[in-house]
């Protein structure tokens, strides 16, 4: 299954699951929602937030799911990085770079 949302320096903020389009019977990501996904993101740079979308089993998705239930930002990242295969960014100067940074709440000037 596909996932998307928002990380930064303190983990996961969204976890989303990528819809079947009943019209087409493929997998699209809800435009809107992206859009305004990666304004946040640009919006909190200083966090080093990023956009993703990550390719996760069932098993892992629901573990992650729990993590992000009970609190555990940071650990569900960290998991969604261990066991996300195809994971892509949206482009924004320094995406990559802050990936490979979070989780890491030092970064956050404000905390």
């Amino acid at each position: 299954m596909i996932f998307y949302g928002i990380a930064d320096a303190h983990g996961i903020e969204s976890f989303e699951p990528v819809k079947l389009s009943s019209e087409t019977e493929t997998f699209k990501m809800e435009g809107p929602k992206v859009s305004l996904m990666v304004l946040r993101a640009q919006a909190n740079r200083h966090r080093h937030a990023v956009v993703y979308s990550a390719n996760v089993s069932l098993k892992d998705s629901l573990e992650i799911y729990k993590m992000i239930e009970n609190g555990e930002f940071t650990e569900a990242l960290l998991k969604l990085k261990e066991c996300g295969k195809d994971i892509m960014l949206a482009r924004m100067p320094g995406s990559e770079k802050s990936w490979n940074l979070i989780p890491n709440a030092d970064l956050d000037p404000y905390s």
